[in-house]
């Protein structure tokens, strides 16, 4: 086969186990991502008794563009009007608490493990976000929508998303230039810094109207043909400033979400966005050597117990202590307690800058498969034990 075909023939293997993992996981009503992780370790390259794909490279190129499609779409769905309805405090406060706790614990399991600095420096930031997707869907099938406890989550989500994006950028740099001392550190956060609000500012006054008066053309493809050319270019700057390419992916879909036709680039780029992000996190899947078992599936245990009571702890609590009541506080704690999609796009920031160990990325990908699955079932419980409901029906009892 020539390469070209042996491309196409990759690429159709690829799509084929990614859309049967798909509908089996959609009938199970499980988390799709879920699915696409297994579809990746069945056609990955460690997987006996051979790979079902060629070109080992496909995977690589695949999941560079799906993290940049992937952090362009959520961009694109930045809810900052769902945010103003529990005010910015209430976000910021509750991701913040939960962002520190989850470091903590990435240190400890860091220190009992042996890692290094760097490998629970990328595991804290990996840990730092629940899954949007996972979260929205779940909540979405039970109709709890509008429920306070989802409007707060929705809110921490998307306060995590930025803590993310400017950690990743943080810890990217840090690695790029290989200092911790003061003077590079401080550098490295004010280049962070002038990047992210500087693209901000200056893109706020420019971008909008670019995507705005391409929609006027009434050409689909002019426009969609502009604001992905517009994510890639901002994403190839992020990476000549020695950031990853996919905080400038994810700012340039901020900016181009704040045009009036931005919902008309998020429905023209989706079949795009959603055929990369599949194809990424089938590549993660894939990236997990199985063979190699046996070594990291304590530390994944360790990783998902830790985690998930960590989130629980943070998020809950952080609710509570921002006057939420227990019932509220419950469900959001409960419903937490995953790893986000932002998770492998972390560990794929450190396997490309050789900063992490082989162990951690598996260990982040079996973590995220295991809090996946378990994500509907917390979900779901956090509403049969929710202690308004049990105060109530004992208070229809005694009034009987």
């Amino acid at each position: 086969m020539t390469f070209s075909s042996e491309i196409v023939a990759d690429f159709a293997v690829i799509m084929t186990i990614a859309a049967i993992a798909y509908f089996i996981f959609h009938k199970l009503k499980q988390p799709t991502i879920l699915g696409y992780l297994i579809a990746g370790v069945i056609i990955g390259p460690y997987t006996p008794p051979f790979s079902l794909v060629t070109r080992l490279d496909v995977f690589g190129a695949a999941a560079d563009l799906g993290v940049i499609l992937l952090l362009f779409g959520i961009g694109l769905e930045f809810p900052l009007a769902r945010l103003r309805k529990v005010g910015f405090k209430v976000p910021i406060g509750v991701s913040a608490i939960e962002i520190a706790l989850m470091f903590l614990v990435s240190y400890g399991i860091g220190w009992m493990l042996g890692w290094s600095f760097m490998d629970s420096l990328f595991l804290g930031a990996a840990l730092a976000s629940s899954s949007t997707v996972i979260i929205a869907k779940v909540l979405n099938d039970l109709g709890k929508l509008k429920d306070t406890s989802t409007l707060v989550m929705l809110g921490v989500l998307v306060a995590e998303d930025l803590f993310v994006v400017l950690i990743l950028a943080l810890i990217t740099a840090i690695v790029g230039t290989g200092s911790l001392a003061f003077p590079g550190l401080a550098w490295t956060v004010g280049k962070v810094l002038l990047f992210v609000f500087g693209t901000l500012i200056v893109g706020s006054l420019i971008v909008p109207r670019i995507i705005d008066r391409m929609a006027r053309l009434e050409r689909d493809e002019v426009l969609v043909l502009i604001a992905l050319g517009l994510c890639f270019g901002l994403s190839v700057i992020a990476n000549i400033m020695g950031l990853s390419m996919a905080i400038g992916a994810f700012l340039m879909g901020v900016l181009v979400a704040s045009a009036k036709s931005a919902g008309r680039v998020a429905s023209l780029s989706s079949p795009i966005k959603d055929m990369f992000a599949a194809m990424f996190f089938v590549s993660m899947g894939a990236l997990i050597d199985i063979t190699q078992f046996r070594v990291f599936i304590i530390p994944a245990l360790m990783v998902t117990g830790m985690m998930m009571v960590g989130k629980m702890i943070g998020c809950g609590v952080g609710t509570k202590a921002f006057g939420y009541d227990t019932s509220t506080s419950l469900k959001v704690g409960f419903g937490m307690g995953q790893i986000g999609e932002f998770a492998f796009i972390v560990a794929k920031a450190g396997q490309d800058l050789d900063a992490i160990n082989s162990t951690l990325f598996p260990t982040i990908g079996i973590a995220a498969a295991i809090t996946a699955f378990f994500t509907p079932y917390m979900i779901r419980l956090s509403y049969k034990i929710d202690p308004n409901q049990r105060f109530n029906f004992l208070k229809r009892r005694s009034s009987r």
